[in-house]
């Protein structure tokens, strides 16, 4: 029986490695003294380090956080009904025609939703996002009086996270309006950061102007012409690509087994290549270049990067941004442990004098039962699909 050591199995069998060596050094060293609690799979670091430099910048500019704190409940309201109108919505479409309209809603997790070529970029952007998101809570908590006990970054498995740790007894103590505050920064922030994503995606890349490779079957026609990833498709048979509806459209046209003059950009460089097609598995009427995921448009850079160093470029920013605004929305959903739960909890707990544990189940009830559902309904229509 052959064994084919992919590149996914080969990063899953790397971060194997890693745990295992971890979890060993963390228990030679006896790394629990310096803050570092490892467990299989699973590790911890606390630090008070931060804490100063949180009360540093909460006494900076306390008039600006305190304003943008306000700024951040009234964001976190919208973004809290965007994500029940989200999940709602795109449920119904499910059912209602034209059936197939809704969006496909899985969890982000590496190699099985998120394809290993994106993974750089991806933890790139989590780390920005989770780092500014928690520091934005660490800094208002200060601003509001509430003691910050530790601050830290942990992992489970394949996730990766940041945390502030709050006093919560100190935390139940402030007024509604002060934990409201620093519950709603977090999200406030990822939104702001993802919009300032998205203007220097806007400003540093230019219009569309190619179909960008992002992945090639091995030994399928593009391939073996020496069509790589991160290569771009300008034209076919003279007729300019621009956009991915464009090469759909002039692919439309072309019959299996037949030849076509490509136009391809590499290493910065326009090159002729010809492709013989073949025919689709799935349809035998229809032809194929083999190129997989190729959806995405190229914009070239307008800062004299070369090809690849632009494209590398283009989706950190991207997937910051993409990341950016999908935690700012769905850290809003009213579910236990997310910032939305309490958010909501808060306000809804001075009109309900008893119950108010049952008012919390419902809460996180109601938001999960949208979540799951729009996931388990993805499974069946869509299938195990990685992005």
């Amino acid at each position: 029986m052959d064994f084919t050591l992919t590149p996914e199995l080969a990063f899953l069998l790397g971060a194997a490695v890693f745990w295992i060596l971890l979890y060993v050094v963390a228990n030679v060293f006896h790394l629990d003294k310096h803050g570092l609690e490892v467990k299989p799979g699973y590790f911890m670091y606390k630090s008070k380090a931060l804490n100063s430099y949180l009360d540093k910048a909460a006494n900076k500019w306390p008039t600006l956080w305190l304003a943008l704190s306000n700024i951040g409940v009234a964001f976190s309201i919208g973004l809290m009904v965007l994500s029940i109108y989200f999940l709602a919505n795109n449920l119904l479409r499910f059912f209602l025609p034209p059936i197939g309209q809704a969006s496909p809603v899985f969890p982000a997790i590496p190699v099985l939703f998120i394809r290993l070529y994106w993974l750089p970029y991806f933890f790139f952007a989590a780390a920005i996002i989770i780092l500014t998101h928690e520091l934005a809570h660490g800094i208002v908590a200060r601003l509001e009086g509430i003691p910050v006990l530790s601050t830290g970054v942990l992992a489970f498995l394949l996730i990766f996270g940041a945390f502030v740790e709050p006093d919560e007894k100190e935390f139940e103590k402030v007024p509604i309006l002060s934990r409201l505050r620093m519950l709603a920064a977090g999200s406030s922030t990822n939104l702001v950061a993802a919009i300032l994503f998205l203007l220097l995606v806007t400003g540093l890349f230019a219009p569309p102007s190619g179909l960008l490779i992002q992945e090639v079957v091995p030994d399928g026609p593009a391939y073996t012409a020496g069509l790589r990833q991160w290569d771009v498709i300008k034209a076919i048979d003279g007729n300019l690509v621009q956009v991915p509806l464009d090469f759909s459209r002039l692919m439309s046209n072309v019959t299996p087994g037949t030849t076509v003059s490509v136009i391809v950009l590499q290493a910065s460089r326009e090159i002729p290549r010809n492709i013989t097609t073949e025919a689709d598995p799935d349809n035998s009427s229809r032809a194929i270049l083999g190129i997989v995921s190729s959806f995405s448009p190229y914009r070239q850079n307008l800062i004299g990067l070369d090809q690849y160093t632009g494209i590398n470029l283009y989706w950190s920013l991207f997937w910051t941004y993409l990341l950016g605004v999908s935690v700012a929305i769905f850290n809003m959903l009213p579910a236990y442990p997310f910032d939305g739960e309490r958010v909501l909890y808060y306000p809804l707990a001075t009109l309900v004098k008893k119950r108010k544990r049952e008012l919390r189940w419902a809460l996180s009830g109601f938001a999960y039962g949208l979540f799951i559902l729009n996931i388990v309904l993805s499974f069946l229509i869509f299938g195990l699909r990685s992005i």
